[in-house]
């Protein structure tokens, strides 16, 4: 027959140029093992997330300064993050402003969220005319979520990563 696949065995032979089932199947788990290579390498270096986190602090904080200066000061906390963010990745090479599935991206939403919020609790104490020193707080409060959640974003990238398909 013309169009059976099968070969002279009667086995179902694979046109030339396409992999077997079972070469198909060891490069998959060949992929498998470059995604875990690749989480374990996603370990962020100790100081990224308190510099990012005393770059938020300082952000937060910069609101309670009188006049231009706060405006200035945020300004160039928020200019100098990226440079943050862009030397790790190209020491590092690898990106981690990028969420790898839901888990990483409901958790990236969180951590905009609750310092959204800490930004918003310092505008409500100036429109309250509370002593300036409240501000500390929020700011404190910035520096914890930042770097406890961001190693928390961190560790659920590195398992979306290893593993997409939540398998294990």
């Amino acid at each position: 027959m013309e169009n059976d696949p099968s070969g002279p065995s009667g086995e179902c032979s694979t046109p030339p140029g396409r992999p077997t089932a079972l070469e198909a199947r060891a490069a998959l788990d060949a992929m498998d093992v470059d995604a875990s290579q690749l989480a374990e390498r996603l370990v962020t270096p100790w100081w990224y997330h308190l510099t990012l986190g005393a770059m938020v602090a300082a952000a937060i904080g910069a609101q309670a300064l009188p006049g231009a200066s706060s405006t200035v000061a945020i300004v160039l906390i928020i200019i100098w993050i990226p440079f943050l963010m862009k030397a790790y990745t190209s020491r590092y090479r690898i990106s981690m402003t990028q969420p790898a599935g839901p888990r990483s991206r409901r958790m990236l939403l969180l951590i905009l969220a609750v310092l959204a919020a800490l930004m918003g609790s310092v505008v409500l104490l100036k429109l309250n005319s509370l002593v300036s020193w409240w501000v500390l707080v929020p700011a404190a409060l910035g520096f914890l979520a930042t770097v406890g959640l961001g190693r928390r974003y961190d560790a659920v990238l590195r398992a979306e990563i290893s593993d997409p398909a939540g398998r294990r």
